[in-house]
């Protein structure tokens, strides 16, 4: 904190009353003095001087406090022109290295993107497939339709598109996703639908997928472990069947040889299911994975192969004896027609050899 003092608040050195009286003035001197006495003033001049006595000069203070210098330090927090100087230059050079910097940056970017597009970083390499199992990788990327050695960037941009077509082209594609991998070249995942059943299609089989679909691709020997499908026209019913099958156990899907679609005017979600011990099961679709469940207990309990009629409640009854007898009908009826047949066969030999014995005589008589 800074004091002004004025002079006359600076008491005397002598430790005495200044008395302008008690020195020898000057008549204009006094008139001056009574003058500025009647107004309030003060003289401004000092009697000693006028006396003669020479006062020692004191030092006058300035007004302006930021002038003086206070203990402990400058009263200019700023200090002086040179101690600032070379922070100034400091500021002013991190300026300019900033907008060379941001110059630098809009001319360089630019030219870094140029180089990337003509150089072959930025077109396709190669296409890898992974992840699939019954589809070729060849037949993918065929359906995939991408084409190397053109754009990267703007071919996986339009990546959904080359998925839908593998999809479209090949059934079984589930899903399949296009990555960038080794700066130009893409990865094909691909997730395929499982083979849930074989839809038997006269002297062929044909695939069934886990979506209900039927594949066009047939096979001669249907695979093993999957029931076969007879007589299903509709993928929609086809869909309804493998959504129950799902929900079997392991061991109960293992003893299903054939589901066979057998309708009637009264029910048409019947079905006759094979079974690989002989036995036959008629079950609605709905209620499929409900009471086929039971199916085990109820098949120990039988003392020979028959029918279980799940349709309405649980019930089992063998097969008809008639079947039996049509099938043992059916088989002797075969046995003798072999045997006819068989017989007819010597009986044309023997006449072959009979005729060929005379046509040898007759050559040597003559």
């Amino acid at each position: 904190m800074v004091t002004h003092i004025s002079k006359k608040d600076q008491p005397n050195k002598s430790g005495e009353k200044s008395d302008v009286h008690a020195v020898n003035l000057t008549p204009w001197q006094k008139a001056n003095l009574e003058y500025r006495k009647k107004n309030g003033q003060d003289a401004t001049w000092s009697p000693t001087v006028i006396a003669g006595q020479e006062q020692k000069e004191e030092p006058q203070l300035s007004e302006n406090a930021s002038d003086l210098p206070i203990e402990g330090g400058s009263l200019n927090p700023n200090g002086s022109f040179a101690d600032r100087l070379p922070k100034l230059k400091y500021e002013r050079n991190s300026v300019l290295y900033r907008r060379l910097t941001i110059i630098i940056l809009l001319f360089l970017i630019p030219l870094l993107f140029t180089l990337y597009y003509v150089s072959p970083l930025s077109k396709l390499a190669a296409v890898h497939v992974v992840k699939n199992d019954t589809v070729t990788k060849t037949a993918v990327t065929q359906a995939a339709g991408f084409n190397l050695d053109e754009g990267l960037w703007s071919q996986y941009w339009h990546r959904k598109e080359n998925e839908a077509k593998i999809k479209k082209a090949l059934p079984r594609v589930k899903s399949v996703s296009v990555a960038i991998e080794h700066f130009n070249e893409f990865k094909l995942t691909v997730t395929e639908y499982q083979e849930v059943a074989i839809l038997e299609k006269g002297d062929s089989y044909a695939p069934v997928i886990e979506n209900g679909k039927v594949l066009a691709e047939t096979v001669k020997k249907p695979a093993e472990n999957l029931p076969i499908l007879e007589d299903f026209k509709s993928q929609k019913r086809i869909l309804a069947v493998l959504k129950q099958y799902q929900k079997l156990s392991q061991a109960l899907r293992s003893s299903i040889s054939q589901i066979k679609y057998t309708p009637t005017n009264a029910n048409a979600e019947l079905l006759n299911l094979l079974m690989n011990d002989g036995n036959t099961v008629i079950i609605n679709i709905s209620n499929l994975a409900e009471q086929l469940k039971y199916y085990p207990q109820v098949a120990k309990e039988l003392k020979g192969k028959g029918v279980v009629d799940m349709e309405v409640g649980i019930f089992t009854y063998p097969y008809p004896k008639e079947d039996e007898k049509t099938k043992e009908t059916t088989n002797s009826s075969n046995s003798a027609q072999s045997e006819n047949n068989q017989n007819e066969t010597n009986e044309n030999t023997a006449e072959n050899e009979t005729q060929s014995e005379t046509n040898n005589n007759t050559q040597i008589e003559q």
